[in-house]
């Protein structure tokens, strides 16, 4: 990939790109903030896309697992996936906290650092939702947020994505992808892990 592939977020309208950055960013974090509705299912049955601008391979590669997974699952099997990973009996097969995967422990450092930056931002939680900031779901919902408002440079996106989401969320897709539980959301670890590793390799051209 070459540099030319990505431009570099500035003021005025987002760019296709950041709008095909952010899209998928909300998408993760739709799937892993609840199970997936009919709504998501058909629209992951649409998918049609190859390896396009800005893409890789393995990402082009990964969106068309996505695509047959969804062809072939149904809701009551997605939403028990789901419970069986990520919320289970006691806790699910996975915990998909930044705290964790960096400390080993919930409700530690990098929450505290990630409440500090989003502070900063002016990014608040909404209203009733009792999650801790550095849930995945929630990083991914912020990571778009902030590619789609003009207002926050691309540093700040660099920022957040080297401190919040480089040391541990492509490790936690990769866990999602090879989990014994996982079918659907097989194809799901798999778009992250391969979207994460491109947000990585935008980040660090363009440093």
């Amino acid at each position: 990939m070459s540099t030319t592939e990505w431009s570099v977020p500035g003021a005025g309208a987002a760019t296709r790109e950041d709008e095909l950055r952010a899209g998928t960013w909300t998408l993760l974090g739709r799937l892993l903030a609840a199970p997936p509705d009919r709504e998501v299912i058909d629209l992951l049955r649409g998918i049609s896309r190859g390896s396009g601008k800005g893409e890789s391979d393995n990402l082009a590669a990964a969106w068309q697992a996505l695509r047959k997974a969804a062809e072939r699952v149904g809701i009551e099997a997605a939403d028990r996936e789901f419970h069986d990973l990520f919320i289970g009996v006691g806790g699910g097969e996975i915990t998909p906290y930044a705290s964790w995967y960096q400390t080993g422990s919930l409700m530690e450092r990098p929450l505290v650092v990630l409440r500090q930056d989003l502070q900063q931002l002016g990014v608040e939680r909404q209203e009733g939702n009792s999650e801790p900031e550095d849930h995945a779901a929630a990083i991914c919902d912020v990571m778009a947020l902030i590619i789609s408002d003009p207002d926050v440079s691309f540093e700040w996106q660099r920022e957040l994505f080297q401190k919040h989401v480089e040391p541990w969320m492509e490790t936690f897709f990769r866990d999602v992808e090879q989990s014994g539980n996982a079918d659907f959301y097989r194809a799901v670890g798999q778009v992250g892990a391969a979207f994460v590793a491109l947000e990585q390799d935008y980040f660090s051209m363009l440093a």
